[in-house]
């Protein structure tokens, strides 16, 4: 995939570093990435699920993975593979129906 068209692009080895629990979104996809060990030698779980905090999901998929060069971008494909699966569309903070 083309990195300007990739979302997850920027998940490299250095991701993980920054905090152990990494959630994002690609607008309503939301993910998460958690580490485990050190890199070269640990594991990173990502997962998918609905538009909601993940404390509350009820449709979780999750996957583990090397924390690796060759891991990361297993997960920047599962992820592409899970966004074109369950789409997504804009994030907006108003709720309710439109108004006329």
């Amino acid at each position: 995939m083309d990195e300007k068209k990739d979302p997850f692009a920027f998940i490299t080895l250095t991701i993980p570093k920054r905090a152990p629990v990494f959630p994002g979104s690609v607008g309503t996809f939301r993910y998460r990435l958690v580490r485990d060990g050190k890199a070269g030698e640990g594991t990173i779980q990502a997962s998918v699920y609905e538009n909601i905090c993940f404390e509350k999901a009820q449709h979780i998929e999750t996957e583990s993975f090397p924390w690796t060069e060759e891991g990361m971008a297993q997960i920047r494909a599962w992820l592409n593979q899970k966004l074109r699966e369950r789409g997504t569309e804009p994030f907006s903070i108003i709720g309710g129906q439109e108004r006329a």
